[in-house]
């Protein structure tokens, strides 16, 4: 059974895609600052990546540009969002660890975009990432 994406409006569509176009340029700093945020919000999960940032990173980014590209299929990322939780269960990711992410990527995203980061695409930012969030952890639910 997988999850649905809560519905994005076409106007949350498009400040998505609209904020992730703007920091494309700047991904490398919109990372260094998302794992500067998170490692100290969250040390302890530092000692979980065994990549270099540097590789991890460009995973991180990779991913991002699936989401976005995804969000009129929505359906179609649900697998491979599955099967990166089942990953992440294998590197020691407990579902607490998603929203402190969430945080992370969110602040990152504000640090980034500064005043482009206004309410209604903040908003529309945590629906997606929460939306994220939880196709990863479907794999539980999945594999039962």
């Amino acid at each position: 059974m997988t999850m649905t994406m809560p519905v994005l409006s076409t106007r949350q569509k498009q400040l998505v895609r609209e904020s992730f176009e703007s920091v494309a340029d700047y991904s490398n700093s919109l990372t260094k600052l998302f794992y500067g945020r998170l490692f100290k919000i969250a040390p302890g999960l530092r000692s979980l990546f065994k990549n270099s940032l540097e590789e991890q990173s460009k995973k991180l980014l990779q991913m991002l540009v699936t989401i976005v590209n995804s969000l009129d299929h929505w359906q179609d990322l649900q697998p491979q969002l599955a099967e990166l939780g089942r990953k992440h269960v294998a590197y020691g990711i407990k579902p607490e660890h998603y929203d402190v992410v969430r945080t992370a990527l969110l602040w990152a995203l504000a640090q980034a975009l500064e005043y482009q980061f206004d309410p209604e695409t903040k908003t529309a930012w945590d629906q997606l990432l929460r939306a994220v969030s939880t196709a990863m952890l479907d794999h539980e639910r999945s594999s039962l």
